[in-house]
């Protein structure tokens, strides 16, 4: 029954009747297929024709945009980055204050990471089995570290709004974005675990980070005489 539900909800439109779909469905429907694959059952349980059998394509396709389930699964985490960056830049476009972008934008990193991480029952075996795919392929590995970056530049653009608007007293905003990232390490896996040792809940997660901004905040707030 599971992997029936698994099939319907990752089939290809028009899969049945023979339509032809375009590569960038077919890559979309992989990646959801294999996702809930991993989440569910594990990434070194999971086959690639189980992942095709899910996507309603057929094995060579999977071949054809990807080069095995190693590089599936950096593309899932890697699309997961993309969309934190998306948010993240929107919030630092928005016309909220300074104090209230980095507030939004730490809930939008952290709880996007951690709903990832806890999704389904092997969610945080994923994340395990990320970090030796990671090391070995340098492309990947720069691709992430460009997420990153991004990432730190919508803080800074909030850091330095801050600094226009006389609200923080910062000589680098983009050093103090790297700063300000660092101090949030803990809030991510592996280190979330051992912070987190007991049972967890995200409410517990974000008041934590949220304490944490404004801890930091307070140590960049401009004095006044």
């Amino acid at each position: 029954m599971a992997t029936t539900d698994a099939r319907q909800r990752g089939r290809l439109p028009g899969a049945e009747s023979g339509q032809r779909t375009c590569p960038a469905d077919t890559r979309h429907a992989i990646l959801q297929a294999a996702r809930e694959r991993f989440l569910h059952y594990g990434f070194k349980k999971t086959t690639v024709d189980e992942i095709a059998a899910d996507a309603g394509v057929g094995k060579g396709s999977v071949y054809l945009h990807f080069d095995g389930k190693d590089e599936i699964l950096l593309s899932i985490v890697l699309e997961v980055k993309r969309n934190i960056t998306a948010q993240m830049r929107t919030i630092a476009a928005s016309l909220a204050s300074p104090d209230d972008k980095l507030r939004r934008m730490v809930s939008a990193w952290i709880l996007s990471v951690h709903d990832a991480y806890t999704a389904a029952a092997h969610g945080s075996e994923v994340v395990d089995d990320l970090r030796p795919q990671l090391s070995s392929r340098p492309h990947y590995r720069d691709m992430f570290q460009e997420e990153m970056a991004a990432q730190r530049a919508a803080f800074a653009v909030a850091l330095e709004e801050g600094n226009r608007k006389g609200d923080f007293d910062i000589a680098d905003p983009d050093r103090t974005a790297h700063l300000f990232m660092t101090a949030f390490r803990a809030y991510f896996p592996p280190y979330l675990c051992a912070a987190y040792p007991q049972e967890r809940t995200r409410e517990q997660l974000e008041d934590d980070a949220q304490e944490m901004t404004t801890f930091l905040m307070r140590a960049l707030e401009r004095r006044r005489h």
